[in-house]
């Protein structure tokens, strides 16, 4: 018996930061995003004995737990274990987890792991969870389980799928698709690219130094946050509009906001290659996620893409292409 899930990555192009409880508890967080189709896969499969068993392609990491021991969530793949007991799965089965994309890279792969595991056991168990409630329920083994320096954009994008503004609040999340104007969906999504840098990075002090910021309410990183967020209104508004272009110089403007917030988010192969992309023709673009490392995502007008491609290629990046997903969170098969 074999069932196999999985759960879209995503890119944030807007509010990113602003979803860290320490800040929409106070402020009142919103991100815009949207799932891409690289995903998370999570196979499950009746055990051979009644022993636990875990595999991590992406980490290379096996993990086997005996029935009837203690099952702590400590040590390595502690995020895979933690949803496992959540659904109190912790003997007769083999679990093997894939992604799509390296580990620490920016695109929400930690939440997407998340989602795909309980979207898996769910079936599995033939427990009936709707999309928010499987977003809620990633987000509290990171968050409140785990203690994690994550924010929420992650589990919802990884669950909903499409583009979205998620409106956090220390009341609730709300997920709004964006709506935009016939045909500008389409070239959107073909004026995007993503350049994999080759380094990932652990955006776990990032986010903590961000989170210690806004507890305490440090003026200026404050001050950027909310910069961020009202851009993040303006990034909706644009693409609302159809107005592309207008959304490509806000990306930029965030980016020079964001870049300001922690000295560990760019450095110079970051600005090395983002200044190359912009003298090649593109018109704004960011790094993906906390920052550090991982994807660099740019907004540039077709007849340009080969400019810049080229030009950051010899920089040693490598172009990813990519849609957008729309189905969010599934099973794909089912023969338990």
């Amino acid at each position: 018996m074999l069932l196999i899930a999985r759960a879209p990555v995503r890119i944030s192009f807007g509010g990113g930061g602003t979803d860290l409880p320490a800040y929409y508890n106070q402020f009142g967080g919103m991100v815009v995003n949207t799932a891409i189709n690289r995903y998370v896969y999570t196979f499950v499969s009746s055990g051979v004995s009644d022993a636990l068993q875990i595999i991590s392609s992406d980490f290379r990491m096996f993990y086997r737990h005996q029935a009837g021991s203690e099952f702590s969530t400590d040590g390595e793949l502690g995020l895979v274990k933690a949803v496992l007991r959540e659904f109190d799965a912790a003997e007769g089965l083999d679990v093997f987890v894939a992604s799509q994309i390296p580990p620490g890279t920016g695109l929400g792969g930690s939440g997407a792991v998340a989602v795909s595991i309980i979207t898996a056991l769910a079936a599995w168990q033939g427990r009936k969870l709707d999309k928010i409630e499987t977003a809620e329920m990633a987000c509290d083994i990171g968050i409140n389980k785990l203690h994690l320096p994550s924010g929420k954009q992650d589990e919802y994008g990884a669950t909903m799928g499409g583009l979205n503004q998620i409106v956090f609040t220390k009341d609730g999340t709300t997920v709004n698709p964006v709506q935009q104007p016939a045909g500008a969906l389409e070239t959107f999504q073909k004026r995007l690219m993503l350049f994999y840098t080759g380094k990932s990075r652990d955006s776990g002090k990032i986010l903590s130094d961000q989170s210690k910021a806004s507890r305490e309410q440090n003026p200026a990183t404050l001050e950027r946050m909310h910069k961020i967020k009202a851009l993040g209104h303006d990034i909706l508004a644009a693409l609302s509009e159809g107005r592309l272009d207008d959304f490509g110089a806000l990306l930029h403007e965030s980016w020079v906001q964001k870049r300001g917030v922690n000295r560990d988010i760019s450095n110079d192969q970051i600005d090395v290659a983002y200044d190359a992309a912009r003298t090649n023709g593109a018109i704004g673009g960011k790094i993906t996620g906390a920052g550090g490392g991982g994807f660099m995502m740019i907004y540039c007008h077709e007849d340009k893409q080969d400019a810049v491609t080229k030009a950051l290629q010899a920089l040693g990046l490598a172009r990813m292409d990519f849609r957008f997903d729309f189905d969010g969170a599934q099973v794909m098969l089912n023969t338990h």
